[in-house]
């Protein structure tokens, strides 16, 4: 397990032996070939080969797990940041394994179609394709020929190669989706991920994170959507359909249970806003989980529509939030758009598995699971990356919600005038730019002109400027962007509070009557594991999405290149608080307008402007009344506010004695720290 003098991992690597070590000059050698196949002049930098041999080692680690430690499954997850050729590192190191050892199986799991598509290319070019397989909703024998075509005007694909589900199995090296793996897991069927020919694979790579958590949400219609369906196959009076005494039973007891949910929801207005709902009655238990994903396949099947992969993945959704209401781990919530949840425990880790995840330290809820376990990484040096937050006009502010600026074109209107001028403003003429929005916002297409250049429904020329856009929860993981100098992104993602709720259920393995759904969905709730859930998905989501420019270009020393990112109406005290975690000798975090305080803001957002444009070494108390309109009896609790404590710490703002300050009086001013190296006897109070 240990590098020799040369640099190699120098113990041989076979099927019977425990560990799996790895040269690391033939792996070096697997890189070079596998950058070659590129269409750019692209070399591997010095910063990749260290980014790499971390991919390797928690590789050799997670094989051995498989053999020796299989009772302490773990993931070994390699946090690398975005730019590093993880991903690239990963490709190769498989086509190593591949090669050197006939006997070697391996899985790349990926987020996305695209992905599957880009990576199996890759490797193609590097193994025997006689045991490479991939496999997608597109991949497939009879993949729909519509989804194929909307797929292409979308995404640009061109899938030339298909598969059997029964390759899968057979192959050594396959490359697969997130959900195929999750539903082998989900389903406790051999899908040929996991296991070869009914042995488990030396090695699975999960890229980006995997979703740690099962949760169900569900309307009662769709549930009505199943019972039609398994009625539906009843009436086609086929004597080979299998099952029809349980289906039948099964689709009653679906009425029953979309009746109960309309009951609810209609009775819900006396409720509190969250409540645990007991949909399954003691006598329907074991019915409802003698019913599998593949019996609603058997019944698509008999129905015609066995190439509609969607739909089965949606009627499977619904089977499991019954099955997971049978245990009592669901609930009702009239928050938002109305609707139930259910959930099942997290994501257990897995020995054998190596997990790529660029802003895995940013991620608090990695720490709330076991068999989490982080390799060493090289760190980047963010010294040319330039972070912006802009105050967008008070009309606009905070107001990125579907009853708001989202609720129609007509609303979406003049934010997204504003938007365009003020980039254009701001960004010189020929530059190429990201903006990350959200997808209710992109869907109203306010974003290009009748007479736009652009054939892409995701880009846009604004002023002879080239700006590509992508909704959040799409992108991440991608090189498209790569090129492009400016992100902005459009506010904050943030996740539903009752995703939130189930995601502690699931994480507790606790039924909902078991959690104090209210207090956990409170506006301003004080739970850990609520702030933890919500700020490591807000910090994951804004590092990832940064990280799809040109930032992600990093040298031989391991410096970033040059980029700008901007966030619009984004968190700032999350920002300013974990900036230097997020990027590392980043300069300070520009904040705009810095020169205004908008007459309608709380003496806390005053007091926070004041923090931001004083240039002065010391505040006293008469400038906080003048200017922000605090008493002096409410300084203590507007300095501590999440706002203002976060703008303090970030520019070195602290309470002292005015007697230490200046020299005389009682009271506490606000003294900034990093000034605290000039003559203080030369500045003027």
């Amino acid at each position: 397990m240990l590098e020799s003098n040369n640099g190699s991992f120098d113990l041989s690597s076979t099927r019977n032996n425990y560990m799996k070590n790895i040269d690391i000059n033939k792996f070096n050698k697997a890189m070079d070939q596998l950058v070659d196949t590129y269409a750019d002049d692209k070399k591997v930098t010095d910063f990749e080969r260290k980014v790499g041999a971390s991919v390797c080692r928690a590789a050799e680690l997670a094989m051995s797990d498989l053999k020796l430690n299989s009772n302490q499954p773990k993931f070994r997850v390699v946090s690398a940041p975005t730019g590093g050729s993880k991903t690239s590192s990963s490709i190769a190191l498989l086509s190593l394994l591949a090669n050197e050892n006939k006997e070697f199986s391996g899985a790349y799991i990926c987020k996305t179609i695209e992905e599957c598509e880009e990576h199996y290319r890759g490797l193609k070019k590097l193994v025997d394709n006689d045991q490479l397989a991939v496999f997608s909703s597109l991949h497939k024998t009879n993949a729909s020929p519509s989804l194929m075509l909307e797929k292409k005007r979308e995404l640009g694909l061109e899938i030339e190669d298909h598969f059997d589900p029964k390759d899968l199995n057979n192959s050594r090296l396959i490359i697969t989706t997130h959900q195929k793996w999750m539903n082998e897991e989900e389903y406790q069927t051999d899908l040929g991920v996991r296991k070869y020919k009914g042995i488990h694979r030396d090695l699975l790579v999960v890229d980006e994170e995997p979703d740690l958590f099962s949760i169900y949400p569900c309307q009662p219609h769709e549930v009505g959507e199943l019972a039609d369906l398994l009625s539906g196959s009843l009436n086609l009076q086929n004597d080979e359909l299998k099952n029809k005494d349980l289906i039948h039973k099964f689709t009653k007891t679906l009425r029953e249970i979309q009746e109960r949910m309309e009951k609810i929801t209609d009775g819900a207005i006396r409720e509190a806003t969250y409540i645990p709902v007991d949909l399954v009655e003691e006598d329907e238990y074991e019915d409802v989980f003698k019913l599998t994903s593949h019996h609603i396949r058997m019944c698509l099947d008999k129905s015609g529509l066995n190439n509609r992969s969607s739909l089965n993945d949606r009627l499977n959704n619904i089977l499991s939030f019954i099955q997971a209401s049978a245990e009592g781990m669901g609930f009702h919530t009239r928050q938002g758009t109305s609707g139930f949840y259910a959930y099942k425990g997290s994501m257990s880790a897995e020995s054998g598995t190596l997990v790529l995840d660029g802003s895995a330290d940013l991620n608090g809820v990695y720490g709330l699971c076991k068999g989490m376990e982080l390799v060493d990484v090289p760190t980047v040096d963010y010294r040319n990356v330039e972070l912006t937050h802009v105050t967008p006009p008070e009309e606009f502010r905070k107001k990125m919600r579907p009853n708001q600026i989202l609720r129609n074109a007509w609303s979406a209107t003049p934010y997204m005038e504003w938007l365009r001028g003020y980039v254009t403003n701001v960004i010189p003429e020929n530059a190429e730019i990201l903006v990350v929005a959200k997808k209710g916002l992109l869907n109203y297409g306010l974003h290009k002109d009748q007479s736009d250049t652009y054939d892409s429904p995701f880009e846009a020329d604004w002023n002879n400027r080239h700006v590509h856009f992508c909704n959040y929860g799409r992108g991440r993981g991608s090189n498209k962007w790569k090129n492009c100098k400016y992100v902005f992104l459009l506010g904050d993602w943030h996740l539903k509070t009752s995703s939130v709720i189930a995601r502690i259920g699931s994480l507790k393995s606790c039924p909902a009557s078991g959690l104090n759904l209210n207090s956990l969905g409170a506006p301003r709730s004080k739970d850990p594991l609520v702030n933890i859930i919500k700020e490591s998905h807000l910090l994951t989501t804004f590092k990832q999405m940064s990280a799809r420019i040109s930032l992600r270009n990093i040298d031989d020393s391991g410096i970033a290149s040059p980029a700008y990112v901007y966030s619009i109406d984004g968190d700032l005290p999350l920002l300013l608080s974990y900036k230097d975690k997020m990027f590392p000798n980043s300069p300070e975090v520009k904040i705009i307008p810095k020169d205004q305080v908008l007459e309608t803001a709380t003496a806390t957002q005053k007091l926070a402007n004041l923090l931001v444009t004083s240039c002065s070494y010391c505040i006293k108390n008469e400038e906080l009344i003048e200017t922000c309109g605090i008493n002096p009896n409410m300084i203590a609790k507007a300095f501590n506010s999440k706002l203002v404590k976060a703008i303090a710490r970030a520019k070195g703002w602290k309470r002292k004695k005015s007697l230490e300050v200046i020299g005389y009086g009682k009271e506490l001013v606000l003294v900034n720290e990093t000034l605290s190296n000039q003559d203080v006897s030369s500045i003027s109070y």
